[in-house]
Order: C-alpha cells, then sequence, then structure tokens
C-alpha cells in the first residue's frame, strides 16, 4: 500500500505543469514579499517527463523561446515565471542555453534561466532555515544599472536557498560570471541531496564549461522534503525597488533546455 501511494504521488508530481512567481529584494532589503501566481506563456514547448517507478527520476527537455521583460514592471507578471514536474531523490542537473538579446537594459538584476527546487521550493525571501525546503537559480546582477541608467560591468550568480544561508535571500556565495549581450552562454546547475542533517550535498554551477561554484551543502533536515519536485524557468526584474525596473523591453533568448536525475 506504502510503494502505490508513493507511486501515486510521483506520477502526480511528474504530471503537474504549474505557475509560480515571486517578488524578491536584493540583499540588503528588511522586507520579504509574497509570492504570486501568473499565467505561463500560450506558446510553451511541450515538456517529456520519463518517470522510473524503481529509481523515482524524472527527466524532460523544451525547445527555443524568447521571454520579453515589460517595461517598468517587476517580478512575474513583467517577464515569465513556470515550473515543470519532476521527481529525484539523489542528484539532479539541469541545463540550458541562454542568451540576453541585442540593446539588453540591464537596469539592476534579475533572476532568469531554468533552476531547481528542492521540498518546500524555498524562494522570495522565505529562506530554508526550518530545513523543509530550497532552490538553486541563476540571477544576473549589474551594480550600477537601475530604471534610468543601463549599465555596464552585468554578470551572473548563482542564486541558492538551503538550510544554512547565511541571509533571508538567496546566497550568491561571492560568485560571479560576467556576461555581454547577444551572446549564448551554455549554463547548468546540478545539486546532490545531503543525508540526514549531515553537510554531504552539494550545489554546483557552470557557464561555457568554466565551474563557477562547487559548494558542500544541506539543504533539508527532514526526511520527508528531501526530493528535487520541481524544474522552475524565472524570468523577470526585480528586486522590489523602483530602481530594478526599466523604461524599455528587453528579451531573453532560451535556445534549448534539458533535466535528468543521475
Amino acid at each position: 500500500m506504502k510503494r502505490i501511494f508513493k507511486l501515486a504521488s510521483m506520477l502526480f508530481i511528474t504530471a503537474l505543469v504549474f505557475n509560480s512567481c515571486e517578488k524578491e529584494q536584493d540583499p540588503d532589503a528588511s522586507q520579504a514579499l509574497n509570492k504570486e501566481i501568473a499565467e505561463a506563456v500560450k506558446d510553451e514547448a511541450p515538456i517529456v517527463n520519463n518517470v522510473s517507478e524503481n529509481a523515482s527520476t524524472a527527466k524532460g527537455s523544451t525547445g527555443a523561446r524568447t521571454i520579453t521583460l515589460q517595461t517598468n514592471t517587476l517580478s512575474c507578471p513583467g517577464g515569465l515565471c513556470t515550473s515543470y514536474g519532476v521527481w529525484s531523490t539523489g542528484v539532479y542537473t539541469v541545463w540550458f542555453t541562454m542568451k540576453f538579446n541585442n540593446g539588453f537594459y540591464w537596469s539592476r538584476g534579475g533572476k532568469c534561466g531554468y533552476g531547481i527546487l528542492i521540498g518546500d521550493q524555498n524562494t522570495g525571501g522565505d529562506p530554508g532555515w526550518d530545513g523543509n525546503g530550497g532552490s538553486a537559480r541563476f540571477m544576473w546582477y549589474c551594480p550600477n544599472g537601475s530604471n534610468s541608467a543601463k549599465g555596464s560591468g552585468a554578470y551572473l550568480q548563482p542564486y541558492v536557498y538551503y538550510k544554512d544561508q547565511p541571509g533571508q535571500y538567496g546566497n550568491d556565495f561571492g560568485k560571479k560570471y560576467y556576461i555581454q549581450e547577444g551572446v549564448t552562454y551554455n549554463c547548468q546547475i546540478s545539486v546532490k541531496l545531503n543525508t540526514g542533517s549531515n553537510t554531504d550535498g552539494y550545489v554546483k554551477y557552470y557557464v561555457n564549461g568554466t565551474e563557477i561554484l562547487n559548494e558542500k551543502i544541506r539543504w533539508v533536515t527532514n526526511d520527508a522534503k528531501r526530493n528535487v519536485n520541481a524544474v522552475s524557468l524565472h524570468t523577470f526584474r526585480g528586486g522590489s525597488q523602483e530602481y530594478w525596473k526599466a523604461p524599455v523591453t528587453s528579451s531573453i533568448y532560451y535556445p534549448s533546455a534539458s533535466w535528468d536525475a543521475l
């Protein structure tokens, strides 16, 4: 009976395609913002997930898409937030390609790319301190950009929620990878879930084959939440303050993405 229940839960999670979004502030912000729900775009390419009953794994892929960031808008309504149901209790990896199209207005930054969600899927200023969940995503950041200045010197950085994160918002571990508009970047995020209350999991980030983060990590301490259950696609500006906005539209092109448990 227990095995049947577990299988039913796995199939439900794998079939689930849901939308989620968030508002987040920069690391110096003092106020957490609630999550909002936004519709996924209608031209989304099909996702194919294959579930193995014995291994409890799922994999999928998606085709090319362009996401336009709207003017003077933050969080999901100004871009796209969607997630795809998967399942793993061990190692999970997502690979994707991404290009900030020509003329991209950096402003201060935002969330971008595909990511990995764990347990309660903590994001949006909801730290993983209770040991029930976490997430690993990318963020782009431009220190001198604003709603009145395109900015320069933009870079990609990790953005990770987990049990031992030092602050309320995602940890970037001080890592960065400088980027330019009009260039395609091959990105990868890999996570390994920890065991018990041990710091024996890991998170790894790569851009164009360069390892930018390899960190031992304690994702969760609750056995019931020790699972990768979704791959996210979050693309939006913010932060929440006005200087994260942009006065023009810009777009990010995602040629392809795939994910799998190893």
